[in-house]
C-alpha cells in the first residue's frame, strides 16, 4: 500500500515520519524547495518537489486504487480542490484532508463527499479535544481515552520524590492495589514494556491503564493531588484557544483569555460573552498581578509559539496557578516540560496524526492513539465473528514481539485481563505497542 502526502509542513514530516517507521511506501509531495531537501536529508522516503494539483505528477507515481491520499498542505483550498481532483480521476479509497477553517469542514458538501473528501482533519479542534479531555480529567497526567467504555490510559512522570521510584512493577502493584495496568515506561528514548520485576526509576514517563476510578486512585496512592478546576486562564485566542474557551465557558468554569492581538480580542468578546477577555500581552510578568493569575487554578498556554507556552507555564506555577497546560510540538520539549513541572502538554501535530492514521490503518480498527512523538501506540480494535483470535486464551496468541493486550471490554464491561483470559466475539481490545510492531499488529488484527 503506497501513502501519498502531499504538504511537507510540521503534519505532514510528522506523519510521513510515523509512516517510514511503518515500513510503508510513502511518497512526499511539497513545492517548497528547502522543506524538500529537509525531506530527502531526513526521511526514507521517496520526496517530490511539485503541486498536489499537478495532476500529471500524481498520475506518474502509478496510484492504485487501495493506496491512500492525504493533503496536508498549509491551504485549506489547496487541501479540498487537491482531493477534488484526484478523485475525479482517479478511484482512490481514502482521501483525506486538513482543514482548519470550520466554515469548511462542517460544510454539508464534506459531509455528503461532494469534493472528494474522505475524511476531514481539523488540527486545532483536535488540539482543543485533546485539552477538553485532560481537563475533564483533572489535569492530573497525560490522557487517553478510548472509545470502549470509560478505559483510559494515563501518563505519570516519575519525579525523585515520588513514592515509585526505584520500585519494580511487582513492588508497586503490591503498594497500591487497584484495578490498572502498567502499560509501559518510557525511559529516556526508549519505550519499555514491563514485566513484574522491571523497575521505575525517577525520569520514566509511566504509563497506567484501566477505568477512571482505578486509575485516579492509582495516581492519588502515588502522590498525584486532585483539585477542582473552576478558574481557569487561556493565554492565546487562536482557533485552539477559542475552541476551548467555547466549551469551558458551556459548563459554567470563570475563563479568562489573554491574547495580545486587539482584533481577536474583540471579535471573541463578541462571540463568546460569557467569558472575560484581555488585551495584554503575556510576557508582561505585570498582567500577572494586574489580573491576579496567581489565584486561578489551571492555566492553558495555547500561542502559536511553544517556547513562550513552556515559559509562561513554568511561570505560572510559579506565580501561585496550581495547574498548567501547554501547546507543544517538539518531542524535546515535551520531555522538557514534565522535568519543568508543567502538568501536561498537547501537541497539535499527533493530535492530527492520531486522527488520520484511525482512518488508514489496515483491519477493524475503531481507533490509534500515537504517543512521545510517535515511538509506541495504542491501537483498539474489535474480534469479529470470523477472526481466528475469537475462542482463544490471551496466552495462545500469537502477538508480535514487543506488544501487549492491556485492556478488553466486554458488553460494556471493562476487564484487565490475564494470560487465561478468553476471547470472545464482540470484545474491544486496547493493545499497547512499540512503532517497531506496528505493521505485524496490522496483520494480527486482520487475521
Amino acid at each position: 500500500m503506497k501513502v501519498i502526502v502531499v504538504g511537507a509542513g510540521e503534519v505532514g514530516y510528522h506523519l510521513a515520519e510515523q509512516l517510514i517507521k511503518e515500513n510503508k511506501d510513502v511518497v512526499l509531495i511539497d513545492k517548497n524547495i528547502n522543506k524538500v531537501k529537509y525531506a530527502q536529508t531526513h526521511l526514507d522516503c521517496m520526496v517530490v518537489k511539485g503541486e498536489g494539483t499537478d495532476m500529471d505528477l500524481i498520475r506518474s507515481l502509478d496510484i492504485e486504487k487501495d493506496d491512500i491520499f492525504i493533503a496536508v498542505t498549509d491551504s485549506d483550498e489547496v487541501n479540498l480542490i487537491t482531493c477534488f481532483l484526484v478523485s475525479s480521476e482517479l478511484k482512490l479509497k481514502t482521501k483525506i484532508a486538513r482543514v482548519r477553517r470550520l466554515d469548511y469542514s462542517r460544510s454539508n458538501l464534506l459531509q455528503n463527499n461532494y469534493v472528494g473528501v474522505d475524511f476531514v482533519v481539523n488540527p486545532e479542534l483536535e488540539a482543543a479535544r485533546s485539552i477538553v479531555n485532560t481537563i475533564q480529567q483533572g489535569v492530573t497526567a497525560g490522557t487517553t481515552t478510548f472509545e470502549s467504555g470509560n478505559l483510559q490510559l494515563r501518563d505519570l512522570f516519575i519525579h525523585k520524590d515520588s513514592i515509585l521510584n526505584g520500585a519494580s512493577v511487582k513492588d508497586i502493584r503490591q503498594k497500591i492495589s487497584e484495578e490498572y495496568l502498567i502499560t509501559g515506561i518510557l525511559r529516556k528514548n526508549d519505550i519499555i514494556i514491563p514485566k513484574g520485576d522491571t523497575k521505575v526509576y525517577e525520569g520514566d514517563h509511566l504509563f497506567v491503564t484501566g477505568e477512571r476510578v482505578g486509575v485516579n486512585r492509582f495516581l492519588s496512592k502515588s502522590g498525584v493531588i486532585f483539585k477542582r478546576l473552576k478558574h481557569i486562564v487561556i493565554v492565546g485566542g487562536g482557533r485552539t484557544g477559542k475552541f476551548v474557551a467555547e466549551y469551558l465557558a458551556s459548563i459554567d468554569k470563570n475563563v479568562k483569555l489573554i491574547e495580545k492581538d486587539y482584533n481577536k480580542c474583540k471579535q471573541i468578546a463578541e462571540q463568546i460573552p460569557d467569558i472575560t477577555v484581555i488585551h495584554a500581552d503575556i510576557s508582561d510578568e505585570s498582567i500577572f498581578d494586574e489580573e491576579d493569575l496567581g489565584s486561578f487554578d489551571l492555566m492553558l498556554s495555547v500561542t502559536d509559539n511553544e517556547e513562550l507556552n513552556i515559559l509562561t507555564s513554568v511561570y505560572a506555577k510559579e506565580s501561585g496557578i496550581k495547574k498548567t497546560i501547554s501547546l507543544v510540538s517538539k518531542v524535546n520539549y515535551l520531555n522538557m516540560a514534565a522535568k519543568l513541572g508543567i502538568d501536561s502538554t498537547i501537541s497539535p501535530k499527533i493530535s492530527s496524526a492520531n486522527a488520520i492514521l484511525k482512518h488508514i490503518r489496515k483491519g477493524n480498527i475503531k481507533g490509534v492513539y500515537s504517543l512521545f512523538d510517535g515511538k509506541a501506540e495504542i491501537i483498539e480494535f474489535t474480534i469479529q465473528p470470523k477472526s481466528k483470535h475469537k475462542n482463544v486464551p490471551i496466552k495462545n496468541l500469537a502477538l508480535p514481539k514487543n506488544s501487549l493486550i492491556v485492556a478488553i471490554n466486554r458488553n460494556n464491561k471493562n476487564i484487565i485481563p490475564d494470560g487465561n483470559f478468553i476471547l470472545d466475539e464482540g470484545d474491544n481490545l486496547i493493545l499497547f505497542a512499540k512503532k517497531s510492531a506496528i505493521d505485524k499488529i496490522e496483520e494480527f488484527i486482520s487475521k
